[in-house]
């Protein structure tokens, strides 16, 4: 935690919206442990929430919870179709948002939550987590750092197997579900936009392998920019998962096998903002080769911690100090651009400029 948060002093009151995977994992324990809210509400129509959580209040209805007049900021963890809609509902009832990746299921309505924020005088903040991964904190600073030169590629991937539609099917068993590229898209596109901005150009490859799956379950995507070629994907199949990033530079490259951890100890009970929870073994930290001379060197590089609290801590500077959003309603714009002109890649079978 910041100095920031605890010079303020303020408390934060908030609620969430939906207790599934996303509002019981990334978001309800981060909130509670975050000294700057106090967790008082949810939408839900289970009883685990109440379970987990016996001082918050449990409300059957989204309208009840835009009525609490002391609720100050609602995290929405609803299906993405809802998201529009019900962000610009919760602006309109005086709070502020979080919103689940994706804000949107494309960029005009992304355009209107924009809107939404000079039309109320409340903020929305994207969850884009994964900004805190520690794997992709230690590739930024090795990119910023120069050892690498110039990067010539970049590639980042989610490898996963899971051969049958389970959690969160409607991503897949519904046309608008928006599948892997709505839901794994947003983090590798983040991550990309963050470290090398707007691409000039857009290719990509749209899967659809399990039976079951209306919507892409799989995804190659590739973002073209002057001097870099960027190289995202995502599938199901992938029981022996590939590396999660390979950076190749002028001066050298960077393979990085694993996930963060962080997922992982959260699912088994760690809770937020425990020490190592970020903190990755050994075994997984990533090889750095570098060539100066004709001599070629190679070195472990310790994965930097990772911590999905600071987003919760940046939310909470930005509402109570006015610091900058580290990831901004333009990168979210942008994320959707890059999503739609994918799909459109896909549709045409060919290169697509980004306007």
């Amino acid at each position: 935690m910041n100095l920031t948060t605890a010079q303020s002093g303020h408390i934060i009151p908030t609620g969430i919206a939906g207790f599934g995977f996303s509002g019981k994992v990334f978001h309800a324990p981060f909130v509670h442990a975050h000294p700057g809210y106090r967790l008082s509400a949810f939408v839900t129509t289970g009883n685990e929430a109440a379970q987990l959580y016996p001082s918050a209040k449990i409300y059957r209805s989204f309208k009840e919870v835009l009525a609490v007049e002391d609720l100050e900021m609602i995290v929405l963890c609803t299906p993405h179709p809802l998201h529009v809609s019900q962000a610009i509902e919760v602006m309109r009832a005086g709070k502020h948002v979080v919103i689940e990746k994706p804000v949107a299921m494309n960029s005009r309505d992304a355009g209107k939550l924009i809107s939404a924020v000079s039309e109320t005088g409340r903020q929305w903040f994207p969850y884009h987590n994964r900004r805190w991964d520690g794997d992709f904190l230690t590739v930024r600073q090795l990119i910023l750092s120069g050892v690498l030169g110039q990067i010539v590629e970049f590639r980042s991937h989610f490898d996963r197997y899971n051969p049958v539609v389970g959690r969160a099917g409607w991503r897949y068993l519904d046309d608008d579900g928006g599948g892997t590229l709505f839901d794994l898209g947003p983090h590798l596109i983040d991550q990309a936009v963050a470290l090398f901005g707007k691409p000039d150009s857009v290719w990509c490859k749209l899967y659809r392998q399990r039976k079951e799956s209306k919507a892409s379950d799989g995804f190659d995507l590739k973002l073209f920019y002057p001097e870099t070629t960027v190289s995202l994907g995502a599938g199901v199949f992938m029981s022996e998962p590939g590396p999660r990033f390979v950076v190749h530079g002028t001066k050298g490259s960077f393979i990085k096998y694993g996930t963060d951890p962080q997922e992982a100890r959260l699912k088994n009970g760690r809770k937020a903002g425990a020490p190592a929870t970020g903190r990755e073994l050994k075994k997984h930290y990533g090889t750095l080769t570098t060539v100066s001379d004709g001599v070629i060197k190679r070195q472990r590089i310790p994965t930097l911690e990772g911590n999905y609290l600071s987003f919760y801590d940046n939310v909470y500077n930005v509402l109570t100090s006015g610091q900058a959003p580290e990831v901004s309603r333009e990168d979210a714009l942008l994320n959707l651009q890059v999503t739609e002109t994918a799909i459109r890649s896909d549709a045409e079978g060919r290169v697509i400029a980004m306007v």
